[in-house]
């Protein structure tokens, strides 16, 4: 039995977008698992925002970007399907892993005063 937290969705007061600043669009937390330094199991939550910009190549997120941006409000009939879309990218988003040059190179760059 998986006693893992169910992904949350939020469409209201979405956060910008961490990678181009422009307004999300929805933002989801999942569980996430990963190994310390001593190799011991952590457990949290990590969240991805669904961005019009740095997602819309994406074919997943650009079927729920059009759903959202057709709708505006969200009407009942529409649920499963933005149920469906949204499982689908959270269930992407989750797998996504942190580019560890990029993660360097942006660290330099602070350390730099570039940021």
């Amino acid at each position: 039995m998986n006693n893992d937290p169910a992904p949350v969705v939020q469409v209201d007061d979405v956060p910008h977008c961490g990678r181009c600043n422009v307004p999300g669009q929805m933002l989801a937390r999942f569980p996430h698992l990963w190994k310390n330094q001593r190799g011991e199991e952590v457990t949290g939550l990590r969240e991805a925002v669904l961005c019009s910009t740095c997602d819309a190549a994406d074919p997943v997120a650009a079927q729920l970007l059009a759903l959202l941006a057709a709708n505006g409000q969200q009407h009942e009939e529409n649920l499963p399907l933005f149920v469906e879309l949204a499982t689908a990218w959270t269930a992407e988003a989750a797998r996504r892993n942190v580019n560890m040059l990029d993660l360097a190179d942006e660290e330099e760059r602070f350390w730099r005063g570039e940021l």
